[in-house]
């Protein structure tokens, strides 16, 4: 449940986000990302062309001088400006693929992250290729760094608007060593291999079959699945003996299509685990995900005994929820190094 300062932040940051959508004729989420700059702009409403009018900037300097981030911490700040960017979404009808993953998913790859691979590490470099608002990315961020590690990552969108929010999210947290680059995660990548890939992939047919061609993971025929594509691409960005774990459509194997899929894994990474995600999280079952625990081969690296296929319980479930982490942690001692 959302604290004081999480709950006060959230209605700053909507009551501004309201003026600005009367004052500049945008969306929700394009307001948020007016009202987030201009707060890390000196608390000061940005003006062109006498817009916003001068009483509404009044109003507005009057709600930024309530924010102060002096007390907060960065989750906290993460909190209350995803609870903005919820409202937005469900105001602004994003499609599917660009909608946020929701905390309960993140803070569930976060605890695998800590049984599996943490304890290997004293730095972690991480990738997420479909970094959208970057709520997932700033999760696991902020968890890893809480447990002392040193963290650095890299975030990757074509969209431009959820790149901005991305943006604005990870600098009102004030979070340090967060690249963010504005490309198509599917070409060829500026970026040193990472220790940990991280992503909640879009799902459906990628539309440039050129590039798509120079994938592994692509059809000989008509159009590929971007979410093939994007496993393919977060491995090819692993270091040796590294961790991917992707949010994937829960009947990701039962496709016909996902022959070329295991072929490719099996070629280059060890399937690891399979989480399904709790049914009471989606609409249907049709929308329902997944976790997909991969490590890429290395001298470190070795096949699970027994891959790791469990369906993950309703959190509101405290007891059927301990049962579930005992499992993964005798999983884990039996299977992995």
């Amino acid at each position: 449940m959302a604290n004081e300062k999480v709950t006060a932040l959230f209605s700053t940051l909507h009551s501004s986000v309201e003026i600005l959508q009367k004052e500049l004729d945008m969306s929700y989420l394009e307001s948020l990302v007016e009202t987030g700059e201009n707060i890390l702009d000196g608390k000061e409403p940005r003006i062109i062309d006498g817009k916003p009018s001068e009483e509404a900037a009044k109003e507005l300097r009057k709600l930024y001088a309530t924010v102060s981030f002096d007390e907060m911490s960065a989750e906290e700040i993460r909190q209350a400006v995803q609870l903005a960017i919820l409202k937005g979404t469900k105001e602004d009808y994003l499609q599917p693929n660009h909608q946020m993953t929701p905390d309960a998913i993140g803070l569930l790859m976060v605890y695998l992250i800590r049984t599996v691979f943490k304890e290997r590490k004293e730095s972690v470099k991480i990738l997420d290729p479909a970094v959208g608002t970057a709520n997932l990315l700033s999760v696991v961020y902020n968890q890893l760094r809480s447990d002392g590690l040193q963290v650095s990552a890299e975030g990757i969108d074509n969209d431009d608007l959820l790149l901005s929010i991305a943006s604005v999210n990870i600098d009102l947290q004030g979070l340090e060593d967060i690249r963010l680059t504005h490309q198509d995660a599917l070409g060829n990548l500026l970026v040193e291999p990472s220790d940990l890939v991280i992503s909640d992939l879009p799902v459906g047919y990628y539309p440039l079959d050129t590039n798509a061609a120079k994938f592994e993971t692509s059809f000989e025929e008509g159009k590929s699945y971007s979410h093939y594509l994007f496993i393919e691409q977060g491995l090819t960005y692993l270091k040796n003996d590294g961790f991917a774990f992707f949010i994937v459509p829960a009947n990701l194997f039962q496709m016909d299509e996902s022959k070329t899929l295991l072929s490719y894994i099996q070629k280059v990474a060890y399937f690891q685990g399979f989480i399904q995600l709790p049914k009471e999280f989606f609409k249907n079952e049709q929308s329902r995900k997944a976790i997909l625990m991969l490590q890429k081969k290395g001298a470190q690296a070795q096949q699970a005994k027994e891959v790791l296929l469990a369906v993950a319980p309703d959190f509101r479930e405290r007891e059927s929820l301990q049962r579930f982490i005992a499992e993964v942690v005798d999983w884990k001692e039996k299977n992995l190094k």
